[in-house]
């Protein structure tokens, strides 16, 4: 139904009380009382349909408790403007066929939403100005000609008028139409492109970390470091594309927890203190005595937006100091700024750089590198946390950052009381399901490095034959692989086709976009590992697995 809204109700009452005052005016009490009728009429049928309107098949019955009220409502105004004109002084004439003409303009709003309610609001009015040169008085039949030609050629720029709206709508359509094709297959080349680039990631740091516990020489340990510092700088940028993405597509959540603001400001200038260092830079933490320690936020969000500040800082200062500055304005907002006494830039330039994939200066990504995509993802994820990034700075003198995040102070954290003991995996047999062989030479390095004795399979087929005849602590399955993918060999072994229902099952997955850790888990998986994989976090969710009772164990001690 097109009159429902109460704001629309509110005015078309306003108007009507207007109307009424002008008909008693100056047509006397009987219009108006008739006017006001009609008009209660029509607004008792409207909400007569709205209390009982209840959806049905009958598609002819839904049309007209749609169109019914609206064409009742363009009559009675069609009739009174027709009364008008006819019959009423100067001024009443001219608002006659003012209503008519805007009865044509509401029509209209409907014409690419509703073609049909447009024609049950305007087929009143355009009947009305099309009878009137002919009953009124005074026209001769050269004005009734002229005034039809007029009519005629309102109705065809009526309908130009239309048809140009119903365009612009449909191109309309078109062009978001294609806007959300380009979005989702930017979302599918991204995660595609996390996918293929993870896998050699993790043959390359998860055997630059095996190799660090081989013997070195001081040559090779620094061909080692560099490495290693290398693969970690290519994860940061494809980190900050994903980030990226996952901003823009609101999928990115926060988590709340405490933590401690000022070791995490300690812990970011002890990473970047050599490297200021290195550069003549003196690095200095200043922490305002208001600052509380603990906080209420995001600690790996916080993290990323210091840590990219002051990488910036860093980078583009060749001389002089960096400042890290901590202050609370109250007890629900802390302020991080970061100053440099670098290159500075102009107010273009400071907008250029919260700009995804730009630079303040287009020199600076020839001299500098990196994908510009820092200040932009810092500035969104403080928006996040209900802050804001500002930025003070001059060219030649250096430049400020603050960022002005919601963090309400908390209690401490309550530490353990006793040091828990380093998980033990000596014995413990992993199963590797992963058909990339550099991928399970990564997982055998780190297994077999504690102590776990490691089988390996090169799909679901060969891991459900092994299950079959052997025992496993846990097993570590790729999801993407040829032959049986690993989603289809967890379904089997849950439904018991491997012995174990209950075996845990870890994904090691290069899918790192917004959910999938938590669609695979859905899916059956006990756990899952984005790749490149953490050799510690691998190892303490193989050890906390291995110790975790299975259902059947639980079962045999309720029934003992």
């Amino acid at each position: 139904m097109l009159v429902v809204s109460r704001r629309s109700r509110v005015a078309r009452l306003g108007a009507s009380l207007l109307i009424a005052g002008l008909l008693a005016f100056n047509f006397g009490l009987k219009p108006c009382l008739i006017w006001c009728a009609a008009i209660l009429a029509c607004e008792g049928w409207v909400t007569y349909l709205q209390v009982t309107f209840k959806p049905t098949g009958d598609v002819t019955r839904m049309r007209w408790m749609r169109l019914g009220p609206p064409s009742a409502f363009a009559l009675v105004w069609a009739a009174m403007a027709i009364l008008c004109v006819l019959k009423g002084p100067g001024g009443m004439r001219y608002a006659g066929v003012l209503i008519l003409f805007g009865m044509v303009v509401e029509g209209m709003r409907y014409a690419v939403s509703s073609p049909s309610a447009m024609l049950t609001l305007t087929i009143w009015p355009v009947a009305a100005l099309a009878a009137l040169p002919i009953v009124a008085p005074r026209f001769s039949l050269w004005d009734r000609v002229i005034a039809l030609v007029f009519l005629v050629c309102l109705v065809g720029y009526v309908i130009d008028a239309v048809r140009t709206m119903r365009e612009a709508a449909r191109a309309r359509e078109e062009a978001e139409a294609k806007a959300l094709e380009a979005s989702q297959a930017k979302s599918t080349f991204l995660a595609m492109m996390s996918h293929e680039l993870r896998t050699p990631m993790n043959g390359v740091l998860g055997l630059a970390h095996a190799l660090r516990g081989t013997p070195l020489d001081a040559q090779q340990a620094g061909y080692l470091e560099m490495i290693e510092e290398s693969g970690h700088g290519l994860m940061a940028i494809l980190n900050d594309i994903l980030d990226l993405s996952k901003i823009e597509a609101g999928k990115l959540t926060l988590e709340v927890a405490p933590f401690d603001i000022r070791k995490l400001a300690l812990q970011t200038r002890a990473v970047w203190s050599e490297s200021a260092r290195l550069k003549g830079l003196d690095l200095v933490l200043e922490v305002a005595p208001s600052t509380p320690a603990f906080v209420a936020g995001d600690a790996a969000r916080v993290r990323q937006i210091l840590m990219n500040l002051v990488s910036n800082a860093v980078k583009f200062t060749g001389a002089g100091r960096v400042v890290i500055r901590l202050s609370a304005d109250d007890q629900e907002r802390v302020s991080v700024s970061v100053s440099d006494t670098g290159m500075g830039m102009s107010a273009e330039q400071i907008e250029r750089a919260f700009t995804p994939f730009a630079q303040g200066d287009p020199s600076i990504a020839r001299r500098f590198g990196g994908t510009g995509l820092g200040l932009s993802i810092c500035r969104q994820l403080a928006e996040l946390m209900e802050g804001e990034i500002l930025v003070s700075s001059e060219p030649g003198v250096g430049s400020t950052f603050t960022a002005r995040l919601r963090l309400p102070a908390t209690a401490a954290l309550v530490a353990p009381t006793a040091q828990a003991a380093a998980p033990e995996l000596e014995g413990a047999r992993v199963l590797v399901v992963d058909d990339n062989l550099v991928n399970q030479m990564v997982a055998r390095a780190i297994l077999e490095a504690v102590g776990v004795a490691v089988a390996v399979a090169n799909d679901g087929h060969a891991a459900l034959a092994r299950l079959r005849i052997e025992d496993f602590d846990v097993v570590l399955m790729d999801v993407h692989m040829p032959g049986m993918d690993g989603v289809e060999a967890v379904r089997r072994i849950r439904c018991g086709e491997a012995g174990r229902s209950d075996l845990p099952v870890v994904a090691l997955t290069a899918d790192a976009m917004a959910g999938d850790a938590e669609r695979l888990m859905a899916q059956g998986f006990d756990d899952a590992h984005p790749k490149p994989v953490q050799p510690a976090g691998l190892l303490a969710t193989v050890a906390s697995l291995r110790k975790a009772p299975s259902e059947l164990e639980r079962l045999r001690a309720v029934g003992a």
